[in-house]
């Protein structure tokens, strides 16, 4: 397929492939297409496959002229990709393919997630296979399914039909720093039915929207205090005068790995004034304290030509908005030993619905020790047993916990420090990583996760650039040349 012409020139199959990519639909879950592709290129190149009962996909490369012994080589990334876009940008994740955009030294895309978690490093998996002039050991791609909605590919991985001890994981997102661990994660589930009575104010019927955050991945940006619109919309109702109003629904929130950029109730106001007058107000306050790259915050009310015979009952209203005001959301402990600003505990309070009298909420914890995590929990379920809540817990994973004694790390670091002239950052990361889950399945193998510099993941303004992951290309050619 043809790249764009705002396409860089090199590496030209790596690009390729990645663009390739944008056309395919990758939903979590949904990953059939690429599934295929991945496939024909596979047999095309005459490579094994593998397949397992849940839909990973393992490429078995022969080693290059010469290093046909040595020793086999993991290398893992998803083919999923979190589906996100503003407002205002009609798309179907399902049908239509992403469309690219060249912004300086980065590629985007327009107004959609742009997949390059991880379909870069699924486009590096593709241009080692494809490519008989590079020098490598014998290599098992391995491209797991539905990393985005809880790493549950990963627990579907069949780790005997994996031999290699060493593994290079391609789905981190800051070049110049190699990851050595990871968090784990929980996700939560809250319901409660609301009792719905008919309407017994007058008055008309609103949208009050809170709209204009940035949103992001709630494991790499949740230190950075951005806000959340689900709070947000829970504060703004709780300012309206009692009496004023009455709600008809509300939902906020896409993922379980999003912070929610926007949130929307439907209300019946006895005067639009009641809106518009605590409105700016809490404009002013919350943007007193949001970082400087989320004050696009709007709040917006807007009458509505339809109306509502029933809303919900003003107890049971009080009920779930000081649930939702109480629950717990962002970053809750540090990693004090780091030498950068890590985050080892936080939740996400991610989506939340009012619809038709039944109430939901998800909410996804992440930890690096589990058991610093218990406290955290232990908070949200009284919460949620306090105040009538059903709940269950969904989709536990395992954190990767650090090794620094791992020869795979040393080599990386040096050929990193030989080509670079400085030294790599050598961290963790508060994202879920499938690599714990791997090292379980497979047994104790030596990990290194890396990749290109990928900006606003999981969010419209995600980005990767240019210059680096060029670079991160020729530091993956070097390593393999040297296993």
């Amino acid at each position: 397929m043809e790249t764009p012409e705002f396409y860089p020139r090199e590496p030209q199959k790596l690009w390729s492939y990645f663009h390739h990519l944008t056309q395919l639909p990758r939903p979590s879950k949904r990953e059939e297409k690429v599934r295929e592709f991945i496939l024909l290129e596979a047999h095309k190149y005459g490579h094994p496959t593998h397949v397992d009962n849940v839909g990973n996909i393992i490429v078995y490369v022969p080693g290059s002229p010469g290093y046909e012994n040595h020793e086999t080589v993991i290398i893992q990334n998803h083919m999923d990709m979190v589906t996100d876009a503003t407002p205002d940008r009609v798309i179907n994740f399902l049908t239509d393919p992403i469309i690219t955009l060249r912004e300086g030294e980065w590629i985007k895309a327009d107004r959609t997630t742009l997949g390059a978690d991880n379909g870069i490093g699924c486009a590096a998996a593709l241009a080692l296979m494809s490519d008989s002039s590079i020098t490598h050991p014998p290599l098992e791609l391995l491209f797991t399914v539905d990393e985005e909605t809880g790493l549950k590919g990963a627990w579907g991985v069949e780790g005997e039909k994996l031999t290699g001890k060493k593994m290079l994981n391609l789905d981190t997102e800051e070049w110049g720093s190699f990851y050595i661990g990871c968090a784990g994660g929980i996700d939560y589930e809250f319901k409660r039915k609301v009792l719905m009575i008919p309407s017994q104010i007058e008055g008309s019927f609103y949208k009050l929207k809170v709209g204009g955050l940035l949103g992001g991945h709630s494991g790499i940006d949740i230190h950075e205090q951005r806000g959340n619109a689900v709070k947000f919309l829970m504060e703004w109702l709780n300012a309206l005068p009692v009496g004023s109003f009455e709600l008809v629904e509300w939902r906020g929130g896409k993922a379980h790995n999003i912070i929610p950029r926007d949130a929307f109730a439907l209300v019946k106001l006895s005067s639009e004034e009641v809106a518009h007058g605590v409105k700016f107000k809490l404009l002013e306050r919350w943007k007193s304290f949001l970082p400087q790259n989320d004050q696009s915050l709007f709040l917006s009310v807007e009458k509505l030509e339809t109306s509502y015979e029933e809303v919900i009952d003003p107890q049971h209203l009080r009920r779930i908005q000081d649930f939702l005001l109480a629950f717990p959301h962002g970053a809750h402990a540090y990693d004090l030993s780091s030498s950068r600003e890590l985050v080892s505990l936080s939740n996400n309070l991610a989506i939340s619905l009012l619809v038709k009298g039944q109430f939901y909420l998800q909410s996804s914890l992440r930890f690096f020790d589990r058991g610093e995590c218990i406290g955290l929990e232990n908070q949200i379920t009284s919460l949620a047993r306090g105040f009538d809540m059903d709940f269950i817990k969904n989709g536990e994973y395992p954190s990767w916990k650090p090794v620094r004694e791992n020869k795979l790390l040393d080599l990386v670091s040096e050929k990193y420090e030989s080509l670079y002239n400085h030294k790599a950052k050598i961290t963790a990361i508060h994202a879920g990583l499938e690599c714990g889950i791997l090292r379980e399945k497979i047994g104790p193998i030596d990990v290194v996760s890396f990749g290109p510099t990928i900006m606003g993941a999981h969010s419209p303004q995600e980005r990767v650039n240019i210059h680096s992951v060029g670079t991160f290309w020729h530091l993956l050619l070097e390593v393999l040349k040297s296993l």
